[in-house]
Formats: C-alpha cells, sequence, structure tokens
C-alpha cells in the first residue's frame, strides 16, 4: 500500500516534517492468519517510484513466493534478489525486496511467538540510545537550536540537524551560514552533547570543499558529518576521511551487503548508516552489520521514514553487541508517530526494547487508512 504523510481527507498539501515523499508498506498474510508488515522506503516527491514498487510487488515478487515457508526467509531473499534481475539489482528491485523480507521476518516471529531479535541470536540492549533527527531552519538559527535544547533536555543522547525545511535555502549553500547555524546550536546545548550535521542532497559537494568544512566544524566537535559527498563517490569519501578529524558517516544510499562491503573495504567512512527499508530488508541488514563488526566498523542504522522501520532498526540494534545507537526522528510526521496502536516506550531519551512477538508492533489501519493514497 502506497502512503503518504498527509491526511488524504484534508486538502491541505503542508510540508509535513520536511518531508512528503511517498513510502509503501508491505503487508503479507499467511494462510494461518499471521500477517506482516514490512517498509519500501521510496520516498520520492512525485511518488513515481511507490507506484512503481507497488507494481513490482503485486504483479510480480509477490506471485513468486505463494505457498513458501516464510520461516525460510533467507532462501526466499535470494529467490526474489534473482528475479529482480529483470528490472536491476539496486534501485526499485530492492525497495520492493526491502518490505517484503521484513514482513517475513515480522511472520516468523508472531509464528513462533517470540520477537524477532531472537531469530538473530537474542537481545544484547534492552534499552537503546536514541538521538534526536531534526531538520536545519536555516532562516531561523536561534529557534533550531532552541528545538535542539529541548531534546537534550529530554535525555536523548544527542541531536542531529540536516538538510533544510526549505530546499532553496538549505544546509550546504553558505559556508558562513552554515557555520554560523552550528555554531548556535553548539552553544545552545552546550559542550557534552553529541552534535551530528547531515549535509544532505538539496547541495552536492567537492572532496576539497567537505575537507574544508569538515576542518571548519572541528571547533564545535561535530560528532559525525553524514553524506558531505554523493554516494557514488566512494573514491571520494576513503579521500576526505583519510584527511579530516571530523568522523564522517554514510550509508543511506547504499542497496544490498556488496554495497556496503565496498564502502567498508575501502574503509571509506567512519560510521555506516544501514537502513533495512532501503537496502534488501531486515535481514539483509543483519547481514551488513556482521560486516561491519568483523571490520570493526562503527555502525548506527538510517531511520526517518515509518514507524515499521524504526521496529526494524530495533531488532537490529537489540540483537547486535556493537549496537549501541539508533535515529530517532523527531520532526512532526503521522507514519512515524501515530500509526501503531501502542507508541514506542521512550524514558529519558533512551527506547525500551519489547519483548512482544515479531517486530513488537501492532499497525492501526483504521488510523493508517487515513494516508492511503490511490
Amino acid at each position: 500500500m502506497v502512503v503518504r504523510a498527509q491526511d488524504t481527507g484534508k486538502e491541505d498539501s503542508t510540508n509535513v516534517g520536511g518531508y512528503t515523499g511517498f513510502q509503501v508498506l508491505v503487508k503479507i498474510q499467511t494462510d494461518d492468519g499471521i500477517t506482516g508488515w514490512g517498509e519500501c522506503c521510496t520516498g520520492s516527491e512525485l511518488g513515481e517510484a511507490a507506484w512503481a514498487v507497488k507494481t513490482l510487488i503485486e504483479k510480480g515478487l509477490s506471485q513468486k513466493i505463494l505457498g513458501d515457508n516464510p520461516l525460510e526467509y533467507r532462501k526466499i531473499w535470494w529467490k526474489l534478489y534473482y528475479a529482480i534481475e529483470w528490472y536491476g539489482k539496486r534501485g526499485l528491485g530492492v525497495f520492493a525486496l526491502s518490505g517484503i523480507d521484513t514482513a517475513l521476518l515480522d511472520i516468523c516471529g508472531k509464528s513462533l511467538g517470540v520477537p524477532v531479535y531472537n531469530f538473530f541470536g537474542g537481545c544484547f540492549n534492552r534499552e537503546i540510545k536514541l538521538y534526536a533527527s531534526l531538520l536545519f531552519d536555516m532562516d531561523n538559527p536561534e529557534e533550531t537550536a532552541k528545538k535542539a535544547l529541548t531534546y537534550v533536555r529530554d535525555g536523548y543522547f544527542g541531536v542531529k540537524f540536516g538538510w533544510g525545511l526549505n530546499p532553496k535555502s538549505s544546509f550546504g549553500l553558505s559556508q558562513k551560514r552554515d557555520l554560523e547555524i552550528v555554531k548556535t546550536i553548539r552553544d545552545a546545548i552546550g559542550p557534552d552533547t553529541p552534535l551530528m550535521v547531515d549535509v544532505g542532497r538539496y547541495v552536492n559537494w567537492s572532496v576539497s570543499y567537505a575537507v574544508t568544512m569538515a576542518k571548519k566544524l572541528e571547533k564545535y566537535d561535530v560528532y559525525w558529518l553524514e553524506e558531505p559527498l554523493p554516494s557514488d563517490d566512494i573514491d571520494g569519501y576513503a579521500s576526505l576521511s583519510r584527511s579530516v578529524d571530523v568522523p564522517i558517516a554514510a550509508g543511506e544510499g547504499y542497496q544490498t551487503a556488496y554495497e556496503f562491503q565496498q564502502l567498508i573495504s575501502k574503509d571509506a567512512v567512519d560510521i555506516i548508516q544501514p537502513d533495512p527499508s532501503k537496502l534488501g530488508g531486515l535481514s539483509e541488514a543483519k547481514e551488513i552489520v556482521s560486516l561491519a563488526h568483523i571490520y570493526n566498523k562503527q555502525w548506527v542504522p538510517h531511520n526517518w521514514s515509518t514507524a515499521v522501520n524504526t521496529a526494524a532498526c530495533i531488532h537490529l540494534v537489540a540483537s547486535s553487541p556493537s549496537g549501541f545507537l539508533l535515529e530517532f526522528k523527531k520532526e512532526a510526521n503521522p507514519l512515524v508517530h501515530d500509526i501503531l496502536k501502542r507508541k514506542f516506550e521512550i524514558v529519558n531519551g533512551k527506547l525500551r526494547v519489547s519483548d512482544k512477538e515479531g517486530l513488537g508492533i501492532e499497525v492501526d489501519e483504521d488510523r493508517l487508512s487515513h494516508f492511503l493514497v490511490s
């Protein structure tokens, strides 16, 4: 089903949380009546990616798994991975695979009455530190800083600001304004709270400019600088990471363990950011995390789209000895905050990991129906 973070019963087309993209939620039901949920993060602003992925699933991939045993989720993953060769082993096909794979794992847990993290070897973390993920308001540095301070006081591990509320006035377009807003935030939250900066895709920095900016941001003790370069420029990332002291992070633009293997083996970034809703699903994300663990590479999931992906990321972090932190979107977005019958339990900036079966969530389909797009 295609959803958008706007109530379809309202004519207001206000930009919700700085993001109006369309997403695809996957609902799979077994012949025993067990339902699993997954997500394909297809946030194209006009919805074309979402409709394409919906078609790939309904007309193609779903037909290939009828009658299969969901407990053989990795066998199914490889079956579908070979099937998407006809439309490319990256891009739309992997987005479609992502939602199916995560939904199958949700079914696996529910069928055996255990949380998904049990399929990954157990729960290492009963509480997960969160960082508040927010958007720059480049036209109002003081209000941006006040917003950051709110979440610091709420006990969040740190705050991340990125992109911008307006593409025409985003972070990354003016060195003077960029440094000014980072300084304003740092002054407000004090020296001890981690502050992350996400350059985003409204701009394309060169390696040399990214080096210059990273060095200028050092004085503000930036915890990491995220996506300062286009995702295609892996060699550029490697050069940048070697040239600066600020940790470099990237990963939301990469799919499957094959691409992450390049990112890791080339030591291109300091922190990788796998997103289950983009890279091939929760089971593939677990493969990537295992690879990062072998290479002693720090990782933090990317998580910005819906509550279904948040649930998947919770099991990813909880089931790994190297999992320590999770991105949690704090901008207003009902697909993140309002589509579950029971909200995530967050106390003092930490999320308590549920022991409920499957992904541990129950989607409120009545509420969700307000955001379906047809």
